[in-house]
């Protein structure tokens, strides 16, 4: 599998791990966007550590994971579901230069949020400053001071892929000084390593001395999850004047998914069978 999720415990330690690499699914992600090499990147890392963190999910569901700033990148989200199927995009300055910008420089003044979405039951959201020098900083930072987890993230990717480690404390942790001793074999990985190497193969030489129970390998893609149905609810928000207005000069009414690209076209006959215009004695 080439885009897949590994995740481990060190038993005797408390601590858990996982490795994600993503490269098909980051290519669909970012399929005609046409990004600026530094916002593709980020975006890659953005996917990563989503995942990595939707592993978390004991229900149906999905946590997104927003970067917003008042500067020329204007927000990046990745969202994540329960079954590890993705979706991201971009939202920034056409017009601006993005040559020589770094994470710093994109970031400085906005904030990161991470928001976990039950299909059923109530939203969480925690929302930290983008004051580190990097996305993985960042989410140290929130595991750290929000939920009161000792957390190292791991991240590298080039154009086409991206790899991420996370170690976490679990509550049981038996010593600061084993996740410092785990963290600083982690810090051996190189990113050549990192984007060439499988996973087990990684945790074989990383932590060979250690005792490792592997929980599982999953799959993961990428997922928009966008549909007719959904389109067709979205311009049922528009004023039915708008919409007779755009159907008489057009005659269909054209949305597109913002993470896909997908374009659905509609006709009358379509939109009034959802219930938007006069004359339409469906019930709901």
């Amino acid at each position: 599998m080439s885009d897949t999720i590994h995740r481990f415990i060190f038993n005797e330690h408390g601590i858990r791990g996982e490795i994600v690499k993503l490269e098909d699914s980051c290519q669909r992600m970012l399929q005609d966007h046409h990004y600026p090499p530094v916002l593709a990147e980020l975006l890659q890392q953005c996917a990563a550590v989503s995942v990595l963190l939707a592993t978390t999910l004991k229900f149906e569901g999905q946590i997104s994971l927003q970067l917003q700033t008042q500067g020329i990148l204007k927000m990046m989200v990745v969202q994540t579901t329960n079954n590890l199927g993705y979706r991201g995009l971009v939202r920034y300055d056409k017009e601006a230069d993005f040559s020589g910008k770094d994470f710093k420089s994109l970031c400085a003044g906005g904030q990161m949020s991470i928001t976990i979405a039950p299909k059923k039951g109530k939203r969480y959201q925690g929302i930290v400053p983008l004051d580190g020098d990097s996305l993985s900083a960042c989410i140290e930072s929130y595991f750290n001071q929000s939920e009161q987890l000792k957390t190292r993230i791991w991240l590298f990717n080039d154009e086409n892929q991206v790899c991420g480690l996370l170690l976490q404390a679990l509550p049981d942790m038996t010593s600061q000084d084993d996740f410092e001793h785990l963290e600083y074999l982690a810090s051996t990985l190189t990113k050549e390593e990192c984007l060439s190497v499988d996973s087990e193969i990684l945790l074989h030489r990383l932590f060979h001395q250690e005792s490792i129970q592997g929980l599982s390998e999953e799959p993961v893609g990428f997922n928009c999850g966008c549909s007719e149905k959904k389109m067709l609810d979205s311009i049922r928000l528009l004023p039915e004047d708008e919409i007779e207005e755009i159907l008489a000069t057009k005659g269909n009414i054209s949305a597109r998914c913002e993470f896909c690209l997908n374009q659905f076209k509609f006709t009358e006959v379509d939109i009034k069978s959802q219930g938007q215009l006069p004359g339409n004695e469906t019930r709901h």
